[in-house]
C-alpha cells in the first residue's frame, strides 16, 4: 500500500525489508518530516535486522539548503533505526545526485550508499551486495 503526502510516497516493496519513497516536483520540510515518520513506523520491527531505503528521485526539483539540513537528520535517524544502505534512484540527474551524495556524507553516518538510474537497478544492487 502507498502512503502519499504532497509531493512525497512511501511503499514497502513487497517480499523484502525495503523501502522506496518517491518524489515528484518540490517537496518541502514538513513533508520530509512526514516521509522520516512515515518510514520509521513502517520499518520498527526491522531495526534488528536491517532494512534498505530507495529514494526515487527521478521526478524531483533539487532541494534548498533547509531541506538538504532534514534530509541530514533523516539519514542519522533511518541508521540509527537499522537501515544498512542507502540507494538513489536520479535518472539522468548530476545535480540531484551530488546533493544525494552530500547530504549522505554530512549525516557521518558511514552508510552504504550508491546512485543508479532507476529504482530496478537499485533493488539488484541491493539484493546482489547489500543481501537485502
Amino acid at each position: 500500500m502507498v502512503k502519499k503526502n504532497g509531493a512525497q510516497s512511501v511503499e514497502v516493496i513487497s517480499g523484502r525489508k525495503v523501502i522506496l519513497s518517491a518524489g515528484v516536483g518540490k517537496t518541502n520540510i514538513d513533508e520530509l518530516k512526514w516521509l522520516t515518520e512515515t518510514i520509521l513506523s513502517l520499518t520498527k520491527s526491522w531495526g534488528s535486522t536491517g532494512w534498505a531505503y530507495i529514494a526515487d528521485c527521478s521526478q524531483m526539483s533539487p532541494v534548498t539548503p533547509a531541506e538538504g539540513g532534514e534530509l541530514v537528520t533523516m539519514t542519522q535517524k533511518f541508521v540509527d533505526a537499522g537501515c544498512k544502505a542507502f540507494a538513489f534512484a536520479e535518472g539522468k540527474s548530476i545535480m540531484l545526485k551530488v546533493q544525494a551524495q552530500k547530504n549522505t556524507e554530512r549525516s557521518q553516518t558511514g552508510v552504504a550508499e550508491a546512485h543508479f538510474e532507476t529504482v530496478e537497478e537499485a533493488l539488484d544492487w541491493l539484493k546482489t551486495e547489500i543481501h537485502i
